[in-house]
């Protein structure tokens, strides 16, 4: 059973904290006890139904098989369901959830094809249904391996925070449809669910993991390295400066770069070449492709060093023999050309991604971690472009171990990082002062505001640009106001206030746009609408009083301030306003795809 001890005592709160990768080939839980007073050790789940503890347990295949719309099995059960009924079970189902941005745009990501859910099953409910798997399965090895197990886990249970590890690349759109699942897997309620659920990037979790189970000689200050995750269908990486070796402290150099590469796409192309070699032949049967795929993905992936001329896949008898497509005893023949061939065309993309951004940061060293990492050809190709390139490869690793589920929970306990670069520019969708030189393109359309200034509605007023470095503790704090006439009615200002908003927007490009939305109101291409801060401020009403404005001009006014808090791997927004002299604020909206 993997663990991991933290090198301090715990002096807060009594909790659980349960961490979940669910990854596109395996999945993995790690969980912590939090108790004051003691050392925390982050623990691997190591049981899964009907999986042997001895053949890599902490991981289970992320697999969920269906009959009539109802779950029949997951893991290595939904994995037999796959052999007879494929079209009945929920596999690679992560990519259905993809961003665009993250797909490379050539023709060969243009075809790849998404494997369909089963029939009437969202992937919403796959999501649901693989986290009660794993909660459940928590659950009781959490009650076997803790000391009076049963009797805290039903204690803290209803308060235990639930930490989620995703691709660099997603965004608040993929992470909402995960915060659904988990409110309707009850890992969390709908109340509780902003405070008790986190997000954390498997890069981020990948690096804790590395740096608590590898040794930190080559470390020294300011020195700058990467972390490459090099996992079943993503591939991320992260550039990071040591700011403090004790206590050990990283800060993120820039924006973190995400593919959709990984393990998966070589067996896509590895079954295409069997499915070819096999056509017309007697063994050009459905069954028997599994079968060479299984070997290959338990035996000649994992070992495939390019050190030889040809390699061999055992998936039949003694007596299956076919020597014109290089079948022999049950054995199918496979040349090292070929085989590199489709590994290259997956690294290739690997370091297209991340190559420049390394050499840009002068990267000095580069950790390897991942299961598509575990390739022996995967690290020769890799270490052998990056040191020829000045960067040294550190390899961490462990085939039954899952560095984003238990560098997650590393994550919560340590906290190395301290500061992260912001992934895209965000900001405020705002009524703006008209700039003859900014907004000329729309001069038709600003109007005479009731404060008497000249303004443009659907503006985009940034707080923090893409690529900005944040300390866990920054604070904005933006001022805004809004205004009317002042012969308003008093009973149409009390609704104007009353639904009182601004619109958070996310600008993906380089540099920053003008508009969040075109001259029709619809969002612009390249921009994301995040949330939309809302508060009643209808209470102000009665107590508002005439102000003079810009060159006289006789108006009501209400201030209010848009305070943005960033912390953790979250951004937390929320409106404040004073009423009389107290200060209100407004609910806190979290918004998890910021770093």
């Amino acid at each position: 059973m993997s663990s991991y001890y933290s090198d301090k005592l715990y002096e807060g709160k009594e909790t659980i904290v349960v961490a979940m990768d669910i990854g596109t080939t395996h999945s993995a839980v790690s969980f912590v006890y939090l108790s004051p007073g003691s050392r925390p050790q982050g623990k691997m789940v190591a049981h899964w139904p009907g999986q042997p503890h001895w053949n890599g347990a902490a991981k289970v295949p992320t697999l969920v098989s269906y009959e009539n719309g109802l779950v029949k099995g997951y893991g290595l059960e939904a994995e037999k369901d796959f052999e007879e009924y494929p079209e009945n079970v929920a596999r690679w189902f992560k990519l259905h959830l993809h961003p665009a941005a993250m797909k490379i745009p050539n023709a060969e990501a243009e075809t790849f094809e998404t494997p369909p859910l089963p029939k009437k099953i969202t992937i919403e409910q796959v999501y649901v249904d693989f986290m009660q798997y794993m909660m459940v399965n928590t659950h009781k090895f959490f009650e076997m391996t803790t000391p009076n197990g049963e009797e805290i886990w039903a204690r803290l249970r209803d308060t235990a925070t639930i930490v989620l590890a995703t691709p660099n690349g997603w965004t608040f759109n993929e992470q909402e449809i995960l915060r659904r699942a988990a409110i309707k897997a009850s890992l969390v309620t709908g109340e509780n669910a902003r405070r008790l659920l986190r997000f954390v990037t498997e890069a981020e979790a990948s690096v804790h993991y590395a740096l608590a189970n590898h040794s930190l000689a080559w470390l020294q200050h300011r020195a700058v390295f990467a972390v490459i995750d090099c996992g079943g269908s993503t591939v991320d990486t992260t550039v990071y400066r040591c700011t403090s070796i004790n206590p050990l402290r990283l800060k993120e150099t820039c924006p973190s770069e995400c593919v959709q590469a990984g393990g998966i796409y070589v067996n896509r192309k590895i079954t295409q070449m069997l499915k070819d070699k096999i056509y017309g032949t007697s063994f050009d049967d459905p069954e028997i492709l599994r079968s060479m795929m299984r070997a290959f993905e338990a035996e000649l992936k994992p070992s495939f060093d390019d050190t030889m001329e040809k390699y061999e896949l055992k998936f039949g008898s003694l007596r299956d023999h076919d020597p014109t497509i290089g079948i022999q005893k049950g054995r199918i023949t496979l040349s090292r050309q070929d085989l590199a061939t489709i590994f290259d065309s997956v690294t290739n993309q690997i370091l297209g991604s991340c190559l420049n951004t390394l050499i840009n940061q002068k990267t000095k060293h580069a950790i390897l971690v991942g299961g598509f990492a575990e390739s022996p050809y995967v690290r020769k190709v890799l270490s052998r472009a990056l040191r020829h390139n000045g960067i040294q490869v550190i390899m961490v690793g462990d085939y039954t171990r899952k560095a984003a589920a238990e560098g997650a929970i590393i994550t919560y306990i340590k906290q190395f990082v301290s500061a992260r670069a912001v992934k895209a520019t965000y900001g405020g969708c705002v009524r703006q002062n008209y700039d003859k030189k900014l907004h000329h393109d729309r001069k038709q359309a600003a109007k005479i505001y009731p404060d008497g200034q000249m303004r443009v509605d659907d503006a985009f007023h940034t707080w923090v640009t893409k690529g900005t470095v944040l300390q866990e503790t920054s604070a904005y704090k933006l001022p805004y106001h809004l205004a009317w006439d002042a012969n308003t009615r008093q009973e149409d200002l009390i609704g104007s206030l009353g639904t009182t908003g601004i619109e958070v927007f996310a600008w993906d490009g380089d540099g920053t746009s003008t508009w969040c939305k075109d001259e029709g109101g619809k969002v612009i291409k390249g921009m994301r609408l995040i949330c939309t801060l809302c508060a009643d401020l209808s209470a102000l009403a009665k107590g508002l009083r005439v102000v003079n404005g810009f060159r006289g001009k006789r108006h009501y006014r209400v201030d209010y301030i848009v305070c943005v808090y960033f912390g953790d791997t979250q951004l937390r927004a929320t409106l404040q306003w004073k009423e009389g002299r107290t200060f209100r604020e407004s609910e806190v909206n979290v918004i998890s795809d910021v770093f």
